[in-house]
């Protein structure tokens, strides 16, 4: 069965967080005066960040987790989440233009609220799978492009001394100190014993490092350091020494082009469209990584065109194409957020050929996730929704898509 419960709470505590200490906070159509805001967002966001270093600690293992005297702990931050998520949706605040913050807005609050009752009814598991998901999502989040501050030279640490290399990394990623989080994925991925004791910490490494060399910092040089490391490592799984060649090879044009860079909304559409027309060139199957470089660009300069223009002529196509690079990006990126895209995708412009392809897509995924070894089972509310969303979606005109 498809567990979305993990997906929505993180997003937004990166997205909300850390986006509003840079005072790109606006409400409704005026936007308060970076003087009005940030001392009262500032207090907000610090307290964000000793929640998100205490739910990264105490979920770092189950005994931390489940030991009595963090209990209380462990309850009152999840509690605070929730107060946070219910003061932004009341507020109907939005960090940045990108739909992509609002979207999550309402989502956020249902799941803070999901992962406090779960505590609260005793069903601590499943709670700590859903805390346990914070940080990553909040790296997802924040490597979209490089919009926002960075915070390298803030001192925020987790509480424990002694997580692992890949969560500290993870944490200060979370948090936007991406010099650090790269330093520290660049020294598990040059760990020679790390693709065989841990070979899901050194992956994740290796994602992780890339999301933020190419999404956040355009640097292809510092890609193409850690891909060379990939290719180096003695002992990484063939299959990834395999991506990362093809992964080279697109960094090396990258660099080619980095002069052609796009600025205005006409240009970021067309460099879009280019990146997974050439992503979709070199993959084989559908979840093939050997593109990854290619869809990890697109996604940048989606974010950035829909930060631009989100309600332009090409925000509806924007919309398909981020799900389209998140379905391929998946799992370590951002799960199956790119559901959300699609539904959003049909919202923005009902009745359209376009429209009928996000449908599409998102119901397919959605048989595939309740897809079990009994067979297709799905809820009655699930079932409805699609019904609203094919009704939505269905075009009233003969017109193709663009994308499919």
């Amino acid at each position: 069965m498809k567990d979305r419960y993990r997906v929505q709470i993180i997003g937004m505590i990166a997205l909300f967080a850390f986006y509003a200490i840079a005072g790109k906070v606006y409400s409704g159509t005026v936007a308060p005066s970076p003087a009005s805001s940030s001392a009262s967002w500032r207090e907000k966001m610090q307290d964000l960040y000793k929640i998100l270093a205490e739910i990264t600690t105490d979920t770092s293992s189950d005994r931390r987790f489940n030991a009595p005297g963090n209990r209380i702990r462990i309850e009152k931050n999840t509690k605070k989440l929730l107060d946070r998520a219910h003061d932004l949706s009341k507020a109907g605040i939005s960090p940045d233009p990108d739909p992509t913050i609002q979207i999550l807005t309402d989502l956020f609050q249902d799941e803070t609220k999901r992962a406090y009752w779960a505590l609260k009814s005793g069903n601590r598991t499943y709670a700590k799978v859903i805390l346990n998901h914070i940080s990553g999502y909040c790296i997802a989040c924040h490597t979209r492009n490089s919009s926002g501050p960075s915070f390298s030279a803030l001192p925020l640490e987790p509480v424990a001394a002694d997580l692992y290399p890949i969560e500290k990394g993870r944490f200060y990623a979370a948090t936007r100190q991406y010099d650090r989080a790269l330093d520290l994925f660049q020294k598990i991925v040059d760990d020679p014993t790390a693709p065989v004791k841990r070979p899901l910490e050194w992956e994740q490494a290796v994602r992780y490092g890339l999301a933020i060399s190419v999404r956040v910092k355009k640097d292809p040089d510092q890609a193409r350091a850690l891909v060379e490391r990939v290719i180096g490592s003695m002992k990484a799984p063939f299959f990834i020494k395999q991506d990362a060649l093809k992964w080279k090879e697109s960094i090396v044009k990258w660099k080619e082009e980095l002069s052609q860079r796009a600025l205005t909304e006409e240009g970021l559409h067309v460099e879009a469209m280019q990146l997974i027309a050439q992503a979709r060139e070199i993959q084989k199957y559908p979840m093939d990584h050997s593109a990854d470089i290619l869809y990890l660009r697109a996604t940048a300069v989606v974010h950035e065109l829909l930060q631009k223009a989100p309600h332009g002529r090409y925000a509806q196509e924007a919309l398909l194409m981020a799900g389209m690079c998140y379905d391929v990006l998946r799992p370590l990126i951002l799960e199956d957020i790119y559901d959300i895209y699609y539904e959003a995708c049909i919202k923005q412009a009902p009745h359209t050929p376009t429209a009928e392809v996000c449908y599409r897509r998102y119901e397919q995924s959605t048989y595939e996730g309740y897809t079990g070894s009994s067979g297709v089972f799905l809820p009655e509310e699930l079932r409805q929704k699609l019904e609203k969303l094919e009704n939505l979606a269905h075009p009233s005109s003969s017109l193709e898509p663009r994308l499919n």
